[in-house]
């Protein structure tokens, strides 16, 4: 009688060590109380936030806004990356671009975001409230400012807009002037800034860790007039 084969599962990539901190250190085989991983097929027990394999988040708990309610719109952009492969070269580039997506897909994970789009360098993110928003946003310039205090060398620099209003929903895409505002805004920050429209910032309110400075008056391509932005100064 020949013993059964035993299938053996792929080995573990390496993580970041911010992901690999919040998985629990033994996999479970499969069964009632596991789910399957998306990306690679892995079994993982239910209590995995990510794939012990590859990474990929699990948790089915981000929120999509409905329609009919006021959005909130995030949108990064990395500054520089077109220099920064220039300067490492692609392998050592593609680290970097991989450490980022880590960094800010945890964040909208724990503040309830919901990835609309991931365009190369940068994400689009809905959220249900505008203070979720600013949240999220002042927490992955946080966790940006620790990675380069890591890797001085070899900087991620973030620019972020954020804009609130009425949004047309398509399958998982949002359309509307609410959006494009929001990419609009984005493309005035600078390296390092969060701007955001008057409107995220009443919504928003105070809160500790953070303030609200006025920048002055914009015009914004696509949109009549000119519109008041304000940066979040956060505090680590």
């Amino acid at each position: 009688m020949h013993e059964r084969e035993v299938e053996k599962l792929p080995p573990a990539r390496e993580l970041d060590p911010h992901v690999e901190s919040l998985m629990p250190v033994a996999y479970a085989p499969s069964g009632p109380d596991t789910r399957i991983c998306p990306s690679c097929s892995s079994p993982m027990p239910q209590e995995f936030r990510f794939c012990g394999h590859c990474g990929y988040p699990l948790s089915s708990s981000s929120e999509r806004p409905a329609v009919e309610s006021t959005t909130t719109i995030l949108f990064t952009d990395m500054a520089g990356f077109s220099q920064l492969m220039s300067s490492v070269g692609d392998e050592e580039a593609l680290d970097v671009l991989k450490r980022h997506n880590q960094i800010v897909r945890t964040q909208i994970q724990d503040h309830g975001g919901f990835e609309v789009k991931y365009q190369g360098d940068g994400f689009m993110v809905a959220f249900r409230t505008a203070r979720r928003a600013v949240l999220c946003a002042v927490d992955i310039q946080k966790k940006m400012a620790e990675y380069n205090r890591e890797y001085p060398t070899r900087p991620l620099v973030l620019r972020m807009g954020l804009n609130a209003g009425d949004v047309l929903r398509e399958e998982d895409d949002f359309f509307g002037a609410a959006v494009n505002m929001a990419a609009r805004i984005a493309e005035k920050a600078k390296g390092g800034q969060i701007l955001m429209s008057e409107l995220v910032k009443g919504l928003a309110g105070p809160y500790p860790g953070f303030e609200y400075a006025p920048c002055g008056s914009f015009r914004l391509r696509g949109f009549p007039g000119r519109y008041r932005l304000y940066e979040v100064v956060w505090r680590s």
